[in-house]
């Protein structure tokens, strides 16, 4: 009962994940990006504000799908002694996925969003620098998509083993 719960939420973080980066990157931003054509970035813009929801939604789903996935292995460690070749081949290249989604998805919360969260800190520096962090985020958030689908990917394909 439990590894169907582990696998659910597993699962489950990873739709999430995936699906919201899909749906904001590759559906509402385009439309918005039309809208807002000659308007400057600040921290009223529809991509900002998209953003700044997708960015930390990423990450939980990311530290779910880590969380979950460490949770299952440390469960049933005993049941996978024999496994056929190569499972643990792919698993590393699984793991390299997940490792780097996991750190571009705490560059981009942790590191990127800060950056123009604070514009009543300091407003003339911090207003040009929108522009650029947003496209830096909007960027980072597509590679951070890219590596959770080659993981989910390559779980698909160890589901096999």
């Amino acid at each position: 009962m439990i590894d169907s719960i582990i696998i659910f939420v597993h699962l489950m973080s990873a739709a999430v994940g995936v699906g919201a980066s899909v749906y904001c990157l590759y559906l509402l931003l385009p439309r918005f990006d039309k809208q807002e054509a000659g308007r400057p970035m600040d921290e009223n813009s529809i991509t900002y504000k998209l953003l700044d929801v997708l960015v930390p939604t990423v990450f939980v789903s990311v530290l779910l799908l880590v969380g979950s996935g460490i949770y299952y292995l440390m469960e049933n460690y005993t049941e996978q002694v024999n496994l056929k070749d190569g499972y643990y081949n792919i698993l590393g290249i699984k793991l390299i996925f997940v490792i780097a989604a996991f750190f571009l998805s705490v560059y981009t919360t942790f590191a990127l969003r800060p950056r123009i969260s604070d514009l009543d800190l300091k407003p003339e520096e911090a207003k040009k620098e929108v522009g650029p962090t947003l496209d830096t985020m909007r960027a980072l958030s597509q590679v951070t998509l890219i590596t959770i689908v080659f993981a989910v990917f390559m779980g698909i394909y160890l589901a096999r083993f």
